[in-house]
């Protein structure tokens, strides 16, 4: 069984999406995702919201 959790959305996520609506035109609820992982050096994201393969900062989507 693999390991999970859960990271709460905070003040810091909520301003760090905002940079990544302005700096690679996400979706606002991708940008959450983004900046979640960004915040909390999540190196991978999985999303069908991303180009799959691309790097943005430090994290890659897929």
């Amino acid at each position: 069984m693999s390991d999970y959790y859960v990271v709460d959305v905070t003040r810091l996520i909520i301003l760090q999406a905002n940079r990544g609506v302005e700096a690679h035109n996400f979706g606002f609820w991708d940008a959450q995702i983004w900046a979640t992982a960004k915040l909390n050096q999540i190196s991978e994201v999985y999303s069908e919201g991303f180009n799959s393969g691309a790097k943005y900062r430090g994290c890659t989507v897929y």
